[in-house]
């Protein structure tokens, strides 16, 4: 989960407010490259929180299990990494 869903969490509507800030971007060339990363960012949040919520239901599903738990949350973790990874470029 990466905080994004709730009006209390710290990147409540940061895609919104991405795409609003595209219009701050100096170029052509460079406003692809910037709507290429939301993009990108928004695509790796939205996979994070899916993993990161199969993996509440991990022990529950039947071949489940706490590595099926661990698996779900390294998935999320490595789309998390990525994302960061993103907004750095």
């Amino acid at each position: 989960y990466m905080g994004f869903k709730s009006m209390e969490d710290p990147l409540f509507k940061a895609d919104q407010l991405m795409i609003r800030a595209q219009q701050l971007v100096a170029s052509d060339k460079d406003l692809d490259a910037y709507t290429d990363a939301v993009d990108r960012w928004t695509r790796k949040c939205d996979a994070a929180n899916v993993m990161a919520y199969t993996s509440s239901w991990g022990e529950a599903n039947p071949g489940g299990g706490k590595s099926e738990v661990e698996r779900y949350l390294a998935k999320s973790r490595k789309e998390v990494v990525e994302s960061a990874e993103i907004l750095m470029t």
